[in-house]
């Protein structure tokens, strides 16, 4: 068991008191509903609660989600704020909890984040429901109302309590916890409260029908849990696709492997410093994932060329960045990461390729992976150069391009990160057999004759990139620029 920070050991403590503080000013300040049934009533919330949170789910980056929720919104209609401070202090105990999977201080923590916003939300629907106007139709709507607002300050408090333990301890920002977790199955939460509101109002149906009655509510509040489920499901596959695909490409060339996973994590970090909102830094980080996608369309004697590319052969490559925005455009989820992809080799003075757009116009998240891009393939080894650039070299070569390829406003951000997100970990066993292709036995020598390359490239040509892919000047030397050397499999300084 790892030790506890400084901060995660003062959160916890913060949040102990806060709860021990809370319950007993409620206990001084309101009594318990009669609605609820006494020591009894509170009891079998409590066993509700309990049967709630049986199956809980962790969410991607580490929030634990359960429909318990529900039984506690109920309690607080049924018996004010300190009976549901009561239901939910025993009836979250879930799982994990009993077979000691959450260290003591992490089931402490979490049982008092969950009585902070029991008597809360509480007190708030309290307060509100002894404003309202007592007339029969008004009063009803009043009193759903008042649960409305409590639940969110309940949802609010708890939701606020549980990413910020799980920022403490992962160290991702609280932001990115909050958008990631919650913001997949904060709709279905929220849709618990009127089945809360329901499961209250058919328990106090007389003649006690109401107390088995209510049993009948654990179905709805399964199929519940079973969304988030699928949920975190079909998130895991969808992202584990994407790394597949990511790895596919990478495993075409030994000196290419994890090379994408490296864009994404640079992308990604240089995202948080611009302060970018989290739905585009994961649009960027999938983006650079599948940046070289279009490589698949690309033979292997012209992407593995040890040696310079000629014409026909740099045809051919800059095809790869409109070749990987049509293979993942068809694909719902990741059509926003198609102008991404296609334009991460766009220069910003409009040198680039394949569409020679400019400055502004190009995506901001291209920009990002373009820079991203050309220093992680600067510091490893390539085909064409076997001997990586240093930092300081490939930090040199961006300072030298920027504004003619580089944008001159996030040049510095790559600069200023620290060494730990820049330096290139060390080599470990690889988990992905090598892929590169043999020789295609049709090929004699094992490489195409120019007339074949030529006779592919004019094929593959669409008339929309034509125009860009016929001229005559490699991109470094396009509208007057600085010549450079010819480069090989890809565009970097």
């Amino acid at each position: 068991m790892k030790p506890m920070n400084a901060f995660v050991r003062g959160l916890i403590l913060a949040c102990v008191a806060v709860a021990a503080v809370s319950a007993a000013t409620a206990i001084l300040l309101f009594s318990v509903r009669t609605e609820i049934g006494g020591p009894v009533g509170i009891l079998y919330w409590s066993a509700l609660a309990l049967i709630a949170s049986a199956m809980p789910v962790r969410l991607p980056k580490g929030v634990v989600a359960s429909v318990s929720a529900a039984p506690v919104l109920a309690s607080i209609v049924l018996g004010g704020p300190v009976a549901a401070a009561i239901v939910g202090a025993l009836g979250t105990t879930d799982s994990r909890e009993l077979k000691g999977q959450v260290p003591w201080y992490g089931t402490l923590y979490n049982h008092a984040s969950v009585v902070i916003a029991a008597v809360f939300g509480g007190a708030t629907y309290v307060v509100l429901l002894r404003a309202a106007p007592h007339q029969s139709v008004i009063d009803a709507i009043w009193q759903f109302a008042a649960l409305v607002i409590g639940a969110a300050i309940f949802y609010l408090i708890n939701w606020t309590l549980s990413v910020a333990a799980v920022s403490a301890r992962t160290g991702v920002s609280m932001r990115a916890v909050w958008a990631s977790d919650l913001g997949g199955v904060a709709v279905n939460l929220i849709g618990l409260v009127p089945l809360a509101w329901l499961m209250a109002q058919i328990y106090l149906l007389p003649n006690g029908i109401g107390w088995w009655a209510t049993l009948l509510f654990v179905v709805p509040l399964f199929t519940t849990r079973l969304a988030y489920h699928r949920y975190v499901e079909t998130r895991e596959m969808f992202e584990q696709t994407i790394g597949a695909l990511a790895n596919a490409v990478d495993a075409r060339d030994r000196y290419t492997r994890g090379h994408s996973q490296r864009v994404s994590h640079i992308a990604e970090a240089m995202c948080r410093v611009m302060n970018i909102a989290e739905p585009e830094i994961e649009k960027i980080k999938w983006a650079g994932l599948l940046h070289d996608i279009g490589k698949i369309g690309i033979r292997d004697n012209v992407l593995l060329k040890p040696g310079p590319l000629d014409r026909e052969e740099r045809i051919l490559m800059n095809q790869h960045p409109a070749i990987g925005a049509e293979i993942v455009a068809p694909a719902q989820q990741l059509a926003p990461e198609a102008p991404l992809i296609r334009y991460h080799h766009e220069w910003f003075n409009g040198s680039g390729y394949p569409d020679g757009i400019e400055a502004l116009d190009i995506p901001l998240g291209a920009r990002i992976l373009t820079i991203a891009d050309a220093y992680e393939a600067m510091t490893s080894s390539r085909p064409y150069r076997l001997t990586p650039l240093t930092h300081e070299q490939a930090v040199g070569e961006l300072e030298k391009f920027t504004g003619i390829q580089f944008d001159p406003e996030i040049v510095p951000v790559l600069v200023g990160l620290d060494r730990d997100i820049l330096d290139r970990p060390p080599d470990r066993p690889d988990y992905l057999p090598t892929m590169l292709r043999a020789e295609d036995p049709r090929d004699e020598s094992g490489t195409h004759p120019k007339t074949d390359v030529g006779k592919a490239a004019a094929e593959a040509v669409t008339p929309e990139s034509a125009s860009a892919l016929n001229r005559p000047q490699l991109p470094s030397v396009h509208k007057g620029n600085p010549p450079r050397r010819a480069l090989a499999s890809d565009d970097v300084p």
